[in-house]
């Protein structure tokens, strides 16, 4: 995914990425979910804990990369 994938997203979906995963009300969890249905996102094989917390940090990682470049 691409910085401004992960912004675009973020908008459109009104997702918050400041906040810690733990912290979104079950609404944004939503539209996480919603979002991630979008792009058709797998979280990886073995992994633990849910498919919205995944694509959350996901989503994160890739806008903290567009903002320290």
């Amino acid at each position: 995914m691409t910085r401004e994938d992960a912004r675009e997203i973020a908008q459109e979906y009104n997702i918050p990425l400041d906040q810690d995963y733990h912290t979104l009300s079950a609404e944004q969890v939503e539209r996480v979910l919603a979002a991630a249905d979008m792009r058709k996102y797998r979280k990886p094989r073995g992994a633990f804990g849910s498919r919205a917390r995944y694509f959350h940090s996901l989503l994160c990682r890739a806008a903290v990369r567009a903002e320290n470049q």
